[in-house]
């Protein structure tokens, strides 16, 4: 998983030029020919969590130990529970409309996944990989951060995968890494693929300047085949063109299917880089562990889409 940077993104500004063009009558301006506008893009994929429990035709559900095995150090084991995967409808409370996916953080000291290992903590992880993949698009989610953003070693995530992922493997596959968020006081967005991985060169953060990490923010990955621009609350924070990573002698494996997934993680290599911490788990302290224990630790997503 990603490490933690900053690259300011380039602007472009397109000058509508005159030509004068004289006759004996009269003077005119003949202006340039207009660029086509862009045609308008079509949602293909939306989910509003607004039904009783998750849509199963949508998202798959990830179980450690069964059909997914741990990575990054992370701390907690994924399962298929009503107490760690559902649909919260207290928009009230939430803050969300029509309902919200709630991924729920647990404290279950010695839980015995079905691989036979043993965790202190459950969470969940959902995806869409054989329901629905996709190539290029404006692909967004509207989320909340547990416990305001703001607590170490907390690790919810909002990211696709190349679809091609069985057949050859990670980081081959191409990661794009939409919002992370390891309870500091910015999210990060990154790529990885076959030369820059783990420790990727290609990443940014956002630093919420004026705003709080805790409340409801929509994260977007623009993905084209010339390049991916990532944007929060439609503000653009980083921007990576192919013809860039070429140059830097980077593969682009970024024209392929890729699909999405959710995930909350605790713990692991991403934030022990960023903490420091080893105890009482690796990359996550102990006052983050008591918000787990009280069953504060939850991540809210309103909605997720796709267009294109």
């Amino acid at each position: 998983m990603p490490r933690t940077g900053f690259k300011a993104a380039g602007t472009t500004l397109a000058a509508l030029c005159l030509f004068p063009f004289v006759t004996s009558s009269a003077t005119s301006a003949v202006a340039a020919p207009a660029e086509p506008a862009a045609a308008p893009k079509k949602e293909v994929f939306f989910d509003d969590f607004s039904g009783d429990q998750l849509d199963r035709s949508k998202w798959k559900v990830e179980v450690t130990g069964d059909n997914f095995t741990t990575v990054n150090s992370e701390q907690q084991a994924y399962v298929d529970s009503p107490e760690t995967i559902y649909i919260d409808h207290d928009d009230a409370n939430t803050g969300a409309e029509n309902g919200a996916l709630a991924l729920h953080a647990r404290s279950t000291p010695g839980f015995q996944a079905p691989d036979g290992n043993t965790y202190d903590f459950q969470s969940g992880r959902v995806n869409t990989q054989d329901n629905f993949e996709f190539t290029y698009g404006r692909y967004s989610a509207k989320v909340k951060l547990p416990e305001g953003g703001t607590s170490q070693g907390l690790w919810p995530a909002w990211w696709s995968l190349g679809a091609n992922i069985d057949e050859v493997n990670w980081p081959q596959c191409g990661e794009v890494d939409i919002m992370e968020s390891v309870g500091e006081p910015w999210t990060s967005v990154a790529l990885h693929g076959p030369e820059y991985n783990g420790d990727t060169p290609i990443n940014g953060q956002q630093q919420f300047e004026g705003s709080d990490p805790g409340d409801w923010h929509v994260f977007t990955a623009d993905w084209t085949p010339e390049g991916i621009t990532f944007l929060v609350d439609d503000k653009e924070i980083y921007k990576i063109t192919k013809a860039e990573m070429e140059q830097n002698g980077w593969t682009w494996v970024y024209d392929d299917p890729q699909f999405m997934i959710l995930n909350f993680a605790l713990g692991g290599q991403f934030p022990n880089g960023v903490n420091g911490v080893t105890e009482p788990y690796f990359g996550l302290p102990q006052e983050s562990v008591d918000k787990v224990k009280a069953g504060n630790a939850r991540y809210l997503v309103d909605w997720v889409r796709v267009e294109q």
